[in-house]
């Protein structure tokens, strides 16, 4: 089977002209559009996460147990006790550990401060090979800090069995926020606030201690979690300096960039060349004295 021939065979095609080959013209973006958007809380409050979905966190901070130093007596008595734990929430929880690289040059700087001010040579002598140890230590090994975490949710609408559609629905719709009124909150917050005292009490019995994060310490934590490399040189403000809802970038919005200049065209041989920088356009001088006298 032959293929056809061309409808435009033969003749020349038109050269596209510089506007319609420029890309159309994109629509303005909203200069207030944030990462904070794509985040699944919406607000911190009270000591308290409040989540798009309107549902409520509350989060522990446990203390680490050494439980291969406890005699056998005490492990089993510290197993029963965390089966018992378990076995009397009537709610999910959710157990986490959180592992980071410690950073220890604020520490490292404050011992050199204080070997400078040191009168007592021996002592300075020692501090300053404590700091090479340590300092080789670094190069050497990752020293890890390790943060244990209980997550105490309460969800205000119970979980419903969804199919596949409304699923891929919810993933192209995003995240909607569900807003409660002040007497909702409160009655939710009262709920929440007893099922954290009773994983506080649970964790106790186990010889674990417990603290609940207030908001300060909840904003710090979402902090390091999302900013890890700026956390460790930058501090956060007070919660009572956080004034903004949005975060803005500084400045003022990169220009478009200009289209680039068109290119000179080259003449194509050494007259066109001759004549386009206006030499030999004039006239030839006549010969003989000026005037025409002979």
């Amino acid at each position: 089977m032959q293929p056809q021939a061309n409808a435009n065979q033969g003749q020349p095609v038109p050269a596209a002209s510089a506007d319609a080959s420029a890309m159309p013209p994109k629509k303005a973006k909203d200069l207030r559009q944030s990462t904070q958007n794509h985040l699944l809380l919406s607000e911190i409050r009270d000591g308290i996460v409040i989540m798009r979905d309107g549902s409520l966190r509350m989060v522990i901070m446990a203390s680490a147990l050494n439980f291969d130093l406890k005699s056998p007596q005490e492990q089993d008595a510290i197993e029963n006790s965390y089966q018992g734990f378990l076995n009397g929430l009537h709610f999910p929880i959710q157990i986490l550990i959180r592992s980071r690289k410690m950073n220890l040059d604020n520490y490292l700087a404050e011992l050199e401060r204080l070997q400078g001010e040191q009168a007592n040579q021996l002592l300075s002598g020692l501090m300053e090979d404590y700091i090479y140890n340590i300092r080789g230590l670094i190069q050497d090994i990752n020293i890890m800090d390790k943060e244990f975490y209980i997550v105490v949710p309460f969800y205000t609408v119970l979980a419903t069995k969804e199919g596949l559609a409304s699923k891929i629905q919810k993933v192209f719709e995003g995240n909607k926020e569900v807003t409660q009124s002040a007497e909702e909150f409160e009655t939710h917050k009262r709920d929440l606030i007893q099922r954290t005292n009773l994983v506080a009490q649970g964790l106790a019995q186990m010889g674990v201690r417990a603290a609940v994060l207030n908001t300060q310490e909840l904003i710090e934590l979402f902090y390091s979690v999302y900013n890890e490399d700026e956390s460790q040189s930058q501090s956060l403000v007070e919660v009572d300096e956080l004034t903004a809802p949005v975060v803005e970038r500084g400045g003022n919005p990169p220009a478009p960039a200009s289209p680039p200049a068109a290119a000179p065209i080259e003449p194509d041989d050494m007259y066109a060349a001759a004549q386009k920088e206006g030499i030999g356009t004039q006239p030839p001088a006549q010969n003989g004295p000026p005037g025409g006298q002979q």
